[in-house]
């Protein structure tokens, strides 16, 4: 079904950009902590012993009587994994449900991402009756549009931890640096942490929980590990706002 217009003006007025220096993918828009021959001249400095002599600015050195480095910087854009709970407690909730929270923050991202010419994709597990779905990682506002389609028509389901293994794939074995963020009120990530693990190791993992004050029921722990970080957020509060500050704050 499309999405509400009202849905829509208010993904275009997001004020988010992505911050923080990132660590892998390909040539975009994000400065990378990688050093080396790359598009974009940064500085220049003096000679330390080891430089490669290929990177020595000769006419600088001229002047200055002393050996002065170019220094480079590579750009990398950022690829960016909504990968979403749809046990059926995520899809109940008066007036907000853990779902409809967990749409605003895609819809931040793909406002976001679509801003700064970055990639996103989305993973959601399946069960024994509905297959996972896994929407690869791509530029553009028809394709963030689709993710959200795809992801308001998709129904409940119990992922069990086999679904997950199927959902994630092989994704995290190749590069570094990509973001995952798993939306979820944690009713259905069991058996997830041994998957999540060792991705943690190449890529930045966030865990975002909504949380209501009346929230009854206290869900297993999922036993994830340190690496992933954990943000838990007000379910009845604005998650946008929130999303924008974390941003801001160094967050991405």
């Amino acid at each position: 079904m499309p999405l509400p217009a009202r849905f829509l003006a208010r993904l275009r007025r997001l004020p988010l950009r992505l911050r923080g220096r990132l660590g892998g993918g390909t040539a975009g828009l994000h400065p990378s902590r990688l050093k080396g021959a790359g598009l974009t001249f940064v500085e220049n400095r003096p000679y330390e012993p080891g430089d490669d002599p290929r990177h020595i600015n000769w006419p600088l050195t001229a002047r200055t009587g002393e050996p002065v480095m170019k220094r480079f910087e590579s750009s990398r854009d950022l690829v960016l994994w909504l990968v979403v709970d749809p046990s059926p407690s995520m899809f109940l909730g008066d007036p907000v449900s853990p779902l409809r929270w967990a749409l605003e923050l895609c819809g931040a991202a793909f406002a976001t991402l679509q801003a700064s010419g970055d990639r996103l994709g989305l993973v959601v597990p399946g069960d024994g009756r509905t297959p996972a779905l896994r929407i690869a990682p791509r530029r553009g506002r028809s394709h963030g549009l689709r993710l959200l389609e795809t992801l308001i028509e998709r129904g409940p389901c119990i992922p069990t931890a086999a679904a997950w293994r199927e959902a994630l794939g092989h994704w995290g074995d190749q590069g570094r640096g990509h973001r995952l963020w798993l939306l979820s009120n944690g009713a259905g990530l069991q058996g997830l942490a041994p998957l999540l693990k060792p991705l943690a190791f190449r890529h930045r993992v966030v865990w975002f929980q909504p949380q209501a004050e009346a929230d009854a029921m206290a869900w297993p722990e999922p036993g994830f590990s340190p690496a992933i970080e954990h943000q838990r957020w007000d379910l009845l509060a604005d998650p946008v706002p929130r999303l924008d500050a974390w941003l801001r704050a160094g967050g991405a």
